[in-house]
């Protein structure tokens, strides 16, 4: 064993150490603390996320984690599985995500493999969309993200099952720890370190416009003059597609940087980031549900019509809309099955609204987007169309006359990629909206 390896496990508590040990699930690992500001909720949890022997460390206990059940198959082969979402939606009972840590134990770099499976519920029938659509795998080692080498993904259809044959560093070199994820995960801890020498900058207004169920706080971030053309960009309430809080991130970094074209657009026009729009969902690694067990995604019509039954992160985002009217909401989703070529574009459409300056802008406006590289148009929705009538985005041009649209940026590509793509995207909308002056647009 590595001579600079520590014991990297502990007792959860005294009180509780000898029921657990029963269970087996008696330890904490150290990858819950790989970043010291990571939240500590899913370190806390009762479940079977850490597994541990003479070679590896295996853990899904740290911040956005996601897998359960791990074991071992035989020399150097595991498996575990994805953590069911909560709920009684359509994907209650499934997993839908991964994200799990490994660290080696010996002294020399070695290749271990590791299966993923995501079994059905009980009394429901297998399938194996998983296995055929997870065609990339995202890596995060020192801090940085890069994909699994694609010959290394084996799909395993008859259990639902791919098989990740993985690379470990050598356990004394300078960070041992090789994360495995579906998504470009982003703890939120890591936002909120983010935003934090933000507070001081004249360009920005940081602030905490509401709280979530666990009294986490829902931060938006406003650039340029109040009373200037608006434009909102959120991240989607499916909690593991975080390229939404990277694309919101993106675009608040080119708004308050020395680009000439950032300094005329901030003079002009105001923007507002909703960067995490459900926290407590991403902080424990789910897929598009809210701990409640609830699907946000699908409760714009219930935010909008029973108010007194939304989820107070979704009533969060409607009030703000409602409130503030932008012209544009944009909401940012990530993309992991294969079966998506690219950026695909889930859009509403425009003739759901009048002929006049907002639809003619927004026309323009994703005329552009789609012309970006690797952009896809993906799906329509009105009235009697496609099936996103009840997303806060269908209320946001059927019940305030703006323009909105869902861009799922797809986690194949490198971070960098999706996030001169989300640039690209947002300087679309403002070039969209100086072409069409006030009054110019059909009558």
């Amino acid at each position: 064993m590595c001579p600079y390896f520590q014991p990297t496990s502990r007792p959860r508590s005294k009180a509780t150490g000898d029921r657990e040990r029963e269970k087996g699930l008696e330890t904490v690992s150290e990858l819950s603390t790989h970043n010291p500001t990571w939240d500590q909720t899913r370190a806390h949890r009762t479940g079977t996320f850490v597994y541990e022997d003479d070679d590896v460390l295996i853990a899904t206990d740290f911040e956005c984690g996601n897998g359960h059940r791990i074991r071992k198959l035989g020399s150097l082969e595991y498996t575990i599985e994805a953590e069911p979402e909560p709920g009684k939606h359509q994907y209650g009972g499934w997993g839908y995500t991964f994200c799990f840590g490994v660290r080696n134990k010996q002294e020399t770099g070695r290749q271990i493999r590791i299966r993923v499976a995501t079994p059905p519920p009980e009394g429901k029938t297998a399938y194996d969309i998983f296995a055929r659509q997870t065609g990339h795998v995202v890596l995060r080692h020192t801090g940085a993200f890069s994909h699994l080498d694609p010959a290394n993904i084996e799909p395993l259809p008859e259990g639902n099952a791919v098989r990740l044959t993985l690379d470990l560093p050598a356990c004394g070199s300078h960070d041992p720890v090789l994360f495995i994820s579906n998504f470009h995960w982003h703890p939120i801890s890591e936002l909120d370190s983010w935003l934090a020498p933000l507070q001081d900058n004249p360009l920005v207004d940081v602030s905490v416009h509401a709280t979530s169920v666990a009294n986490r706080p829902l931060w938006r971030l406003d650039i340029g003059p109040a009373d200037a053309p608006q434009i909102v960009m959120a991240q989607t309430p499916q909690p593991s597609e975080m390229l939404g809080t990277w694309a919101c991130r993106a675009v608040a970094d080119f708004l308050i940087s020395d680009d000439p074209g950032a300094k005329r657009i901030r003079s002009r026009h105001h923007v507002t980031l909703l960067p995490a729009t459900n926290p407590d969902g991403t902080v424990l690694g789910l897929g598009v549900s809210h701990p409640s067990g609830r699907f946000p995604y699908f409760e714009g019509l219930l935010t909008v019509d029973h108010p007194e039954s939304a989820l107070p992160e979704m009533a969060a985002v409607w009030r703000l809309l409602e409130r503030e009217r932008p012209w544009l909401f944009v909401e940012w989703h990530g993309n992991n099955w294969s079966r998506r070529p690219g950026h695909m574009l889930l859009r509403y459409r425009p003739s759901l609204l009048d002929e006049g300056d907002t639809r003619t802008r927004w026309e323009t406006f994703e005329g552009m987007v789609e012309q970006l590289p690797n952009t896809h148009h993906g799906s329509w929705t009105s009235k009697n169309e496609g099936i996103y009538q009840e997303s806060i985005g269908f209320m946001a041009v059927t019940r305030l006359g703006g323009a909105a649209i869902m861009i799922k940026q797809h986690d194949k590509f490198a971070l960098p990629e999706c996030e001169r793509h989300a640039v690209s995207c947002f300087r679309a909308a403002i070039a969209a909206h100086e072409s069409v002056p006030t009054g110019a647009g059909p009558a």
